[in-house]
């Protein structure tokens, strides 16, 4: 069982779970005009802190959930953080951002001294973190999850959203026929979870399933036919008759809601209300899937359905039942649906009610059956070396011209998602299997420490007064998850594509299991995938099967 026992929200709306749900459902909206925020950023539309520190925030968000300190320190209790970009901000004055240091500070705070996990996989961050947290405690991993998710706005992410003519200069209207693009926002908000039963006399909700799958059609683009959003709606939809509505990603761009209007048609889901809460918010990136998650439970429990703020008349080309104004339910279950760069999905079903669910099945075992290691000096492909003679940052060109070669978009792609797709390229050549072929069985997660620190430092470097509308093919690369997307669209794998940024390769050990609790999959191309600069990376992939 994982049972939600505690909260919390920040926003600009509000402080408090309740309290926003109260703001929303009275109509408020923190989005607003701001013409000098951010320097070299043209006027936009946002929902903004006065003023917001990503760490402190975060901390807040914790705090605010009033959990013993005795939860929060235990050696059975691990810190989950989801974030985009978490201190880029600082990008500028000091290169010391990492994110796996700030998910350290944040649970040394509270006394936690057991490594956090941060998750950074776009906008599906937030989800991807519940389900990481279900899938810890049905491992029997912890016993407690503290799953905290926040992003604060800089220069640097404003600019890369417009230099994609992303967002709306007024507030959105999520799936109207009006609809001109996205707003940003900020918040930070927390989910405490645990297994241990004697918690469940004050938890108020549950994951019932969760799944994530890539579309594997583009990196900055959705599937036109809702691939990945449809595979996750119909890997957790359950019974349709329990369920009160969907909570979409909902962004108000013209593909985002067309791709969600074509999945939850293909699923059989245009006749149950939806809802968008982005016209109260904004896209608050790596908080989005926390807050709306919580937002929606809280709706269930009071036995109402969110209305979308903004809408008014159908704008999408297949019909769905968005739900514009606060509606009454008595249904408990409702699905969390999210979408993001790099082609990734997730959605989760949560139920206000005690639900009976499977006992916790040991994790899976699994073997590999091929790895590749590749260094500046050198390419190992199981167990035996592989003849190069250039080295640095000319090694991965000529590994590309060596095995690969009928890939031109590779000189696009940053350094980091280079020495993947090259990696998985010799790795997958390998195997005496049909390659190319879609297939949504096998999972790619990879990680690392640094995320894709060197592409935000030559993403920084782009923003100046004359030029704050950056490459967008640039700005797309300072997501690390990215390099899974390259991978699941050359390969056609529909499967779940995720991204952690660790402390040290010991702890993705600790997730490869895991990754085989979603249901279909049988393989996972996985491993440690540093690359702080150009010139110096270190690439372990595998592929690893479950043992039946």
């Amino acid at each position: 069982m994982n049972y939600i026992i505690a909260d919390h929200i920040i926003s600009p709306l509000a402080a408090g779970s309740e309290n926003n749900l109260d703001a929303v459902l009275s109509g408020q909206s923190a989005l607003r005009s701001y013409t000098d925020r951010f320097p070299m950023v043209d006027p936009f539309c946002a929902s903004l802190f006065d003023n917001a520190d990503f760490e402190t925030l975060c901390i807040e968000a914790v705090k605010g959930t009033n959990t013993d300190a005795c939860l929060l320190s235990s050696k059975d209790t691990l810190f989950v953080l989801s974030t985009t970009k978490g201190n880029v901000a600082f990008l500028s004055q000091t290169e010391d951002i990492a994110l796996i240091d700030s998910a350290c500070r944040i649970a040394q705070t509270f006394g936690n001294t057991n490594t956090p996990v941060v998750v950074s996989n776009a906008c599906i961050s937030g989800v991807c973190a519940l389900i990481t947290a279900q899938r810890i405690l049905e491992a029997g991993v912890y016993k407690h999850i503290v799953v905290v998710g926040c992003d604060v706005l800089s220069t640097f992410i404003v600019s890369g959203f417009q230099s994609f003519k992303a967002l709306s200069p007024d507030p959105c209207t999520p799936f109207d026929a009006s609809r001109q693009g996205l707003n940003l926002g900020e918040a930070a908000a927390c989910v405490i979870m645990t297994s241990d039963e004697t918690y469940a006399p004050v938890s108020y909700g549950s994951i019932l399933a969760g799944a994530i799958h890539n579309d594997a059609n583009h990196i900055s683009g959705p599937s036109r036919t809702g691939e990945g959003s449809f595979l996750c709606l119909r890997d957790v939809m359950g019974q349709e008759d329990t369920l009160a509505f969907v909570n979409v990603h909902g962004t108000a761009t013209l593909y985002n809601d067309e791709m969600e209007a074509i999945a939850l048609n293909r699923a059989g889901l245009q006749n149950i209300p939806i809802n968008a809460l982005k016209g109260y918010y904004g896209h608050t990136l790596g908080a989005a899937g926390l807050l709306e998650t919580i937002l929606s439970l809280h709706a269930l429990r009071r036995g109402v359905i969110i209305g979308t703020k903004g809408y008014s008349v159908q704008g999408t080309t297949q019909a769905v039942a968005v739900s514009s104004e606060v509606r009454r339910t008595d249904k408990k279950e409702c699905i969390k649906l999210l979408s993001g760069f790099g082609g990734c999905n997730a959605a989760i079903r949560l139920t206000t009610e005690s639900a009976l669910q499977p006992s916790a099945q040991p994790t899976p075992a699994y073997c590999t059956i091929a790895d590749i290691v590749i260094t500046p000096e050198k390419v190992i492909l199981n167990g035996q070396s592989v003849p190069s003679s250039a080295h640095g940052g000319a090694l991965l060109s000529e590994l590309y011209r060596t095995h690969v070669g009928d890939w031109p978009k590779f000189f696009k792609m940053d350094t980091l998602s280079r020495l993947g797709f090259v990696a998985s390229e010799i790795l997958l050549g390998s195997l005496s299997e049909e390659r190319f072929v879609p297939r949504q069985d096998r999972a790619i997660v990879l990680a690392n420490r640094s995320s894709c620190l060197q592409n935000d430092r030559e993403y920084q470097r782009t923003i100046m007064p004359d030029n704050y509308y950056p490459s967008p093919a640039l700005f797309v690369y300072t997501l690390p998850n990215i390099v899974t997307g390259e991978i699941a669209i050359r390969n056609k794998y529909y499967g779940e594509t995720s991204f952690y940024v660790l402390d040290n390769p010991a702890q993705l050990e600790q997730l490869i299991a895991l990754a085989f609790q979603q249901a279909g999959t049988k393989s996972v191309l996985t491993g440690w995938i540093e690359c702080p600069d150009e010139n110096t990376f270190d690439a372990h992939l595998k592929i690893v099967e479950k043992i039946q």
